[in-house]
């Protein structure tokens, strides 16, 4: 079970590249999709970046809501992300295709995914230079949680089901041997 996390930590959700699941919505019409290029731009206020190409669904989704949720896949939602990542949302049902549910945010409209480990819920930063020369979608992160048996100030990365997902390229992935902290 997910819990409320400080927005000072917020960032730390994705500061180290994991694979993310981008969820929002056009009209009634839920879109889910696997993100791997993004970054933290600023810690106060926190901001989000990613790469998103205007052609995708989702951002359609993300111009029409105005914000979306970052969604954070475990090492056992493998399968589902890659098949969220298999065809378009303006096609296919992906929550019906998967068997992913989602539940309703708590500041945002956009839908959150059930079973991610963490989630940042982002109100859409609207830069159009960024958005037409790079494709860039920035999101200020209004609320964030995550699953206090992975995160604690940081990923604990304790056990196999519980490592975030990282994309290699093509059909690759890994997820992380280990924390060390000193």
């Amino acid at each position: 079970m997910r819990q409320k996390i400080s927005l000072d930590l917020a960032t730390r959700l994705v500061n180290h590249g994991p694979l993310v699941l981008i969820s929002s919505m056009f009209e009634d019409k839920i879109d889910i999709t696997p993100i791997a290029w993004h970054m933290p731009v600023s810690k106060r206020p926190p901001l989000l970046a990613f790469e998103i190409s205007e052609t995708h669904f989702i951002y359609k989704c993300i111009m029409d809501t105005k914000d979306f949720a970052v969604n954070i896949p475990s090492r056992d939602l493998l399968r589902e992300t890659v098949m969220c990542g298999s065809g378009s949302g303006a096609d296919v049902d992906k929550m019906r295709l998967t068997g992913l549910t989602t539940e309703m945010a708590r500041e945002i409209k956009s839908p959150v995914l059930r079973a991610a480990m963490g989630v940042l819920e982002c109100a859409l930063v609207e830069d159009k230079y960024l958005l037409e020369k790079y494709n860039i979608v920035l999101g200020e992160v209004k609320y964030a949680e995550a699953d206090p048996a992975t995160f604690r100030e940081h990923w604990l990365l304790k056990s196999n089901d519980m490592k975030t997902i990282h994309h290699l390229g093509n059909m690759t992935f890994c997820v992380p041997e280990d924390t060390i902290s000193l």
